[in-house]
């Protein structure tokens, strides 16, 4: 279940909007650089109506990864999921209302946008890597987003179209790491491991979590397995040899 919720989201968020925009191309009428994608409701053509399907697709998608994410470890991915379902509601009322309406958008709670990857980076614990990448979108998501707001962008139909691609592509970025981290842990199972291993995941040696059900893996610090540890503090060992 867990992993089908998350198998979709590494394609259908981004999927969604990328059809409408290329297909924006060839409407007449329609600048793909100054206009957003939202304005190809307006148009009297075919696409039009695509685009009031898309966003409710791409939302539905976001709704069913914040949920995948929340079964992997409950206690660890929730605001993650929480918001994940202010995006949802974002991009489901932008389909179901037209543009130029409140309702399009549902009164701008696509501010919530940045704050996934943000929540992500600091619930996840899946490494350096991970953290950098979706603070990195998150920071991204948050300039766009004045950007838009403060009507200070001549292109913004590009640069809506090149912040779409960041943003629903760090959904398929995060189920990928979501998903690889559940496949580790299933391995761990099927071929036991002593507790501080050498195998690394986000650097350094690790150990399977066993407060969640999900068995994540983070990193610990500790003495290699193949190490002998150092003798108690008080108290003293001898060679035999030296006292003769």
């Amino acid at each position: 279940m867990r992993q089908l919720l998350l198998r979709q989201s590494l394609f259908l968020p981004l999927a969604a909007l990328l059809l409408p925009m290329l297909l924006a191309l060839g409407a007449p009428g329609y600048s793909s650089l100054t206009q957003q994608v939202s304005e190809l409701q307006l148009l009297d053509h075919p696409v039009a109506d695509l685009m009031r399907v898309a966003p409710v697709v791409c939302g539905m998608s976001i709704l069913l990864f914040s949920l995948g994410a929340w079964l992997v470890e409950p206690s660890r991915f929730v605001f993650t999921a929480v918001t994940s379902w202010a995006v949802a509601a974002n991009f489901i009322s932008a389909g179901i209302f037209v543009t130029g309406t409140p309702l399009h958008g549902l009164y701008g709670v696509g501010f919530f946008i940045p704050l996934v990857p943000a929540c992500f980076a600091a619930e996840s614990g899946l490494g350096r890597g991970v953290l950098r990448i979706s603070l990195a979108v998150a920071v991204v998501s948050m300039a766009y987003t004045w950007l838009n707001f403060s009507g200070c962008d001549p292109m913004r139909g590009l640069s809506q179209r090149l912040a779409i691609v960041v943003i629903m592509g760090w959904y398929s970025f995060a189920s990928y790491q979501l998903l690889k981290t559940m496949r580790l842990a299933g391995e761990s199972v099927t071929n036991p491991v002593s507790d501080a291993e050498p195998r690394a995941f986000g650097g350094g040696h690790t150990q399977r979590a066993r407060s969640g059900h999900a068995g994540l893996w983070r990193p610990i610090s500790g003495v290699h397995p193949t190490l002998k540890p150092a003798p108690p503090p008080g108290r003293m060992t001898f060679n035999s040899r030296s006292c003769a």
